[in-house]
């Protein structure tokens, strides 16, 4: 099997160092064997869709792709979840799947199914491995080109015919763009305003975005494209704030508008502004429809010291930013304890040097306001999918890819228990993962709409909401938190050389309100 060493030594030459997933006894057998014998580290997920995840986690934290392995047919489709999530979060992930090789006789059936199809909806390309390719840089590169997705390969015992045709070509920039009409329109503001979405931290503009002194908003799956801490920071941006949300209180003020990236999928609600905007993206408007945009400058993303440097000079609102971000934190403060003060006391406790992993709910919405990241690579969430459950597997990525700080997952009755086996995982591996689960026990989010509606709560009701016993019997030290000094006492007594579970309940009717003018 010449051509799975060949791949074998292609990955190991990438610098991949950990591969995730579940083999058969066939060729995904042999590859792997392959890259152990080059010190590539395989790990054995009880789940094909947490490995995908895993693989995700490992994308999005280093900006190269992430590899998992699944066996054809019923293995694949396991992986479809996980593989879901990362075209809806923009995560660069190389797919592998044992697969029948094209033209297979109908008879040859065993665990058969249609792969194409099955990946119709979530790969970025599918190609069968062949002598003559695809290369897995090629592989590669087209799953971190803009938007960064899926690139799926079949394996098969024996090469296939060259089959493989990128349905799609690597950005271009135009490097000679007229930028006279942005540049204007920036110069002429007095009040512009700056919302980037994981564009900016995909292009790395973190630090001209640091170096500002107006208003920064950034987009949930952007959290850390601009330092939280600092002054200019406005939180996120959803479209569909309350009026405590900070986005509510200062968009109205600015004159201008200045997207990095700003894309339909990443906000809640796409509707225009009230004011002059400009779009910066190297697609256009091909993934922004609804914002109607004043100017789309395309080629900008390659002259952006340029637009910076003006911004540079512009100063505004950071009054106004310490004003709205205080009423806010009042309201979300003014309980004894809830999910506010949670987030508040892990993030006093690790001194903001920890790995924020949200799953998604009303917990999400709280935390995305609550917990300031510093940085783009201490932050892990379904912030665009909003895909209920992937926490967990995502923060054993995140742990596996940086052990040297603590990641600490936020998950909620909903999430958890999707993938809760992967935790064997963390303490196989005796990874600094915490787990906290914050529970109502309800789909929080879902009994909203249930309140709303006057329709019964009883489909939204989680019977027996506790995983204390079950973390414990996966070799997890678990502690069930119920105010601000137990759970400090906890934090403290956690030496980081193993996992650790924390469970927090809450009265369900204090945590429906908990969100209250934030959305």
């Amino acid at each position: 099997m010449k051509h799975l060493s060949n791949l074998a030594r292609q990955i190991a030459a990438r610098g991949i160092k950990h591969v995730f997933g579940i083999p058969g006894s066939g060729p995904s057998l042999h590859l792997l064997n392959e890259l152990e014998k080059l010190e590539v580290r395989f790990h054995l997920t009880h789940f094909e869709g947490s490995a995908a995840l895993m693989a995700g986690a490992f994308g999005k934290l280093s900006s190269q792709s992430g590899v998992a392995v699944s066996i054809k047919g019923p293995g694949l489709t396991n992986m479809l979840p996980g593989l879901a999530a990362c075209r809806l979060e923009g995560f660069p992930v190389v797919s592998i799947a044992e697969a029948y090789l094209p033209g297979a006789p109908p008879e040859s059936s065993h665990k058969r199914m249609t792969h194409d199809k099955l990946l119709a909806g979530v790969a970025k390309v599918q190609a069968y491995l062949s002598d003559s390719g695809p290369a897995f840089e090629s592989l590669c590169q087209l799953a971190e080109t803009e938007v960064p997705g899926v690139a799926h390969l079949n394996i098969a015992a024996s090469p296939a015919d060259d089959c493989f045709s990128p349905i799609f070509a690597p950005e271009e920039f135009d490097k000679n763009a007229d930028l006279e009409p942005t540049i204007a329109l920036i110069q002429k503001a007095s009040k512009p305003l700056v919302i980037a979405g994981t564009l900016a931290v995909r292009k790395n503009w973190c630090n001209y975005l640091n170096s500002l002194t107006l208003p920064v908003f950034s987009t949930a799956a952007a959290k850390g494209a601009v330092n939280e801490s600092r002054p200019h920071a406005c939180g996120v941006f959803t479209a569909v704030g309350g009026p405590l949300a900070p986005e509510t209180a200062i968009l109205p003020q600015a004159d201008l508008v200045i997207s990095l990236g700003l894309r339909h999928n990443e906000v809640l609600a796409v509707k225009p502004f009230d004011c002059p905007t400009i779009h910066i993206d190297p697609l256009g408007e091909e993934k922004s429809f609804g914002f109607k945009f004043n100017i789309t400058a395309r080629g900008a993303a390659s002259q952006i010291d340029i637009l910076f440097e003006i911004l540079a000079q512009k100063s505004w609102g950071l009054g106004l930013i310490e004003t709205t971000i205080e009423k806010l934190n009042a309201m979300m403060f003014s309980s004894s304890f809830l999910p506010a003060q949670v987030y508040d006391g892990i993030a006093r406790h690790f001194k903001k040097e920890a790995r924020l992993v949200l799953d998604t709910g009303n917990f999400c919405t709280i935390g995305e306001h609550t917990w300031q990241v510093t940085r783009p690579d201490l932050y892990l969430a379904a912030g665009q999918g909003r895909y209920m459950g992937v926490g967990i597997p995502l923060g054993v990525g995140a742990a596996l890819y940086d052990p040297r700080i603590p990641t600490v997952v936020f998950t909620g009755d909903g999430g958890i228990g999707m993938f809760i086996s992967e935790m064997k995982l963390a303490a196989q591996h005796h990874l600094p993962l915490l787990v906290v689960l914050l529970s109502d026990a309800f789909l929080g989010t879902i009994r909203a709409a249930s309140l709303s509606k006057g329709y019964s709560q009883q489909p939204t009701a989680i019977d027996q909401p506790s995983w204390l016993q079950t973390m414990e019997g996966l070799g997890i030290a678990g502690q069930r938190i119920h105010d601000s000094e137990e759970l400090a006492t906890a934090l403290e007594g956690w030496n980081r050389d193993a996992p650790l579970y924390l469970e927090v309940p809450f009265d369900a009717d204090e945590y429906q309100g908990m969100t209250a003018g934030i959305r």
